[in-house]
């Protein structure tokens, strides 16, 4: 008996190794080994058409990096930063507010939801395509309806430098429906039983908001704030697609400014491998810091 079951357990342990191979390799193959390679490579002073010539050269990408030698660098690091502040609030409460709306007993509330996930679904590509004619400044819908109303002169939108990264982040906020996603299923969580005691003591509807919606919610908005920040600082699409970094290099990204560096002549990919650690590292800072701070503001139903 002690035999079978010991066959049995080596079958089970077998079996289970089988299955995760896949994963394992997976992440080993494309996700560990990539990191290992980057990170070597910046410490390499390696060019993209000649790997296998590539010197060892300490920490000079990062410090020409940090130092402000190359001064491209901090600026887009200042240029990601502003997009990802005011994208992630801006998707933050647009997907909050239409959460709280599409909760509600109303009717078409489906409907309703279907509509505003959509935008959510679109390929990045063609949305930035798409987002480049509306905001033509020749042709395109926005300015041809603020014409329309009596505006002779409207902004040229993304081809001037004081407002292209603003009509970038205004672009940006239609993708809050992934985050209303998620929203509504954090409210709808909430036990029915909370408001029906909070109607009983005569609660308003800012009252029940925000002395048992909001605090009840706060896991669900720490998710969408973590996962809303590292997917921000990544901004590549938006850059590449519609501005181009321009005009005046004024929507020049980070990654964006990686991607040039790594791809384009002199084709640098030790010093593009440098400045993706160095993103690496500011966003697990960033990270650390929303998990330190959590423990004052995020509150669990099964903590009382």
């Amino acid at each position: 008996m002690r035999k079978i079951k010991s066959v049995r357990q080596r079958r089970k342990i077998r079996n289970f190794y089988l299955f995760i191979m896949p994963a394992l390799l997976g992440f080993v193959l494309l996700t560990l080994y990539p990191m290992l390679r980057s990170l070597y490579l910046s410490f390499t002073d390696a060019s993209l058409l000649y790997m296998d010539e590539a010197k060892w050269v300490g920490f000079k990408n990062y410090v020409n990096l940090l130092s402000g030698k190359d001064s491209y660098f901090w600026l887009s690091l200042k240029n990601t930063f502003i997009y990802a502040i005011f994208n992630v609030l801006g998707t933050l409460v647009f997907g909050l507010f239409a959460a709280i709306l599409l909760t509600r007993k109303v009717k078409f509330l489906n409907t309703f939801r279907t509509i505003f996930y959509l935008p959510s679904l679109l390929p990045a590509v063609a949305s930035a395509l798409m987002f480049k004619w509306v905001f033509d400044p020749s042709n395109g819908m926005v300015n041809t309806m603020l014409r329309a109303i009596g505006i002779a002169n409207p902004p040229i939108w993304l081809e001037s430098a004081s407002t292209a990264l603003l009509t970038l982040i205004l672009i940006s906020l239609y993708g809050f429906g992934s985050k209303m996603i998620i929203f509504i299923s954090g409210i709808n969580d909430i036990p029915a039983s909370y408001y029906d005691a909070a109607d009983i003591d005569g609660a308003g509807f800012w009252t029940k908001l925000t002395k048992i919606t909001l605090p009840l919610l706060s896991p669900v908005f720490f998710y969408n704030l973590v996962m809303g920040t590292i997917g921000a600082l990544q901004v590549f699409t938006e850059g590449f697609v519609i501005s181009g970094a321009g005009p005046g290099n004024s929507t020049m990204f980070y990654v964006l400014r990686l991607y040039n560096i790594a791809y384009k002549a002199p084709y640098k990919m030790g010093y593009a491998s440098a400045m993706a650690w160095i993103l690496f590292v500011i966003v697990g800072i960033i990270t650390i810091i929303y998990f330190a701070l959590s423990k004052k503001w995020i509150f669990y139903g099964d903590e009382g």
